[in-house]
């Protein structure tokens, strides 16, 4: 694999991390207009509605905080270290420094807060059965509890010593691959369920139904999101420095994934609802979830008329 420089994966990271975070920022501000708009959302909110709201406000305040720590991470690098006498490639790439620590905290954060979002989604689609998701909390647990080894690791990771950064190496590569497959766990199991339950009830309603549709939201949304990980577990464990590429944009893609299955599901739902509305305006017969047409049904009478056959002839007198 071929290797890129610090200054250019710093740089390229750098791009792709602003035109990811725009797309975070419309998403995010759409999902507070589907959910706060009263025309979209007449109902009262639910225990449920201010969780979700309450997680993606929490990750566009993460990803925006590491965003901004970023800027300062290359200004201070590319402007006012330009002139050291080793560049800005020993700035950039010095891991102890509070500010290259401070965006990891928050690349773990982001992560940990969306594996749990993840779980908990599962946990209401299975009816609030904890069995389901007791493996993906111990690997959450895990994840959690390798946090703070690993920011202490690369805090006192000393230059040139080869024990500190394979230890720092393998702590970052079990975390990815424990988040890696908590993803493809999570989604798994929520699709799996969704599936079952539109399997069961295939006996009550024609047509294609309105549950395969949200299994499809949750897998497309989650796809870039696990083959992002995929990709930055394979660029870790080869030691390339794409990997500090991929790493930056980690933090508004958590919050792409989260919102994208919110609002696409919240659509989804106006739509069945502005159906169910036309329904009830122009009501038809239907069978499970399928209208039928009209059908126009032509009625002919065939009427004998015997009046002529009943007359009497009259009787001739001899």
């Amino acid at each position: 694999m071929g290797q890129i420089s610090l200054e250019k994966a710093y740089l390229i990271s750098a791009y792709f991390e602003g035109l990811i975070y725009g797309l975070f920022l419309c998403l995010f501000a759409v999902t507070l207009y589907l959910y706060f708009n009263p025309t979209y959302n007449q109902r009262r909110q639910n225990n449920h509605t201010l969780v979700m709201i309450s997680i993606s406000a929490v990750m566009f305040f993460i990803a925006t905080f590491h965003l901004a720590i970023n800027c300062y991470h290359l200004i201070q690098g590319y402007v006012d270290k330009r002139l050291a006498p080793s560049g800005p490639n020993a700035y950039l790439g010095d891991q102890t420094a509070w500010h290259y620590i401070l965006k990891d905290i928050l690349v773990g954060i982001q992560q940990d807060l969306g594996s749990a979002a993840a779980i908990y989604r599962t946990w209401v689609l299975w009816s609030y059965d904890w069995k389901v998701v007791v493996l993906p909390i111990v690997l959450l647990t895990v994840n959690i509890v390798a946090g703070p080894f690993i920011w202490a690791a690369e805090m006192y990771t000393k230059v040139g010593s080869m024990y500190s950064r394979i230890v720092f190496e393998r702590l970052v590569q079990t975390y990815i691959s424990v988040a890696f497959a908590l993803s493809v766990i999570t989604v798994g199991l929520m699709s799996y369920r969704i599936w079952t339950t539109h399997r069961n009830a295939a006996n009550y309603h024609v047509g294609k139904g309105e549950l395969l549709s949200i299994m499809w939201i949750l897998i497309e949304s989650a796809a870039l999101q696990i083959i992002t990980e995929f990709i930055l577990l394979v660029s870790i464990c080869a030691y390339n420095n794409s990997q500090y590429v991929v790493l930056e944009w980690i933090t508004p893609l958590v919050g792409i994934t989260f919102n994208s299955v919110t609002v696409r599901i919240k659509l989804q739902s106006l739509k069945e609802a502005g159906m169910q509305t036309q329904n009830a305006n122009n009501p038809v017969q239907t069978i499970g979830s399928m209208p039928l047409r009209h059908i126009k049904i032509n009625i002919t009478k065939d009427v004998e008329n015997d009046a002529e056959d009943s007359k009497s002839t009259p009787e001739s007198s001899v």
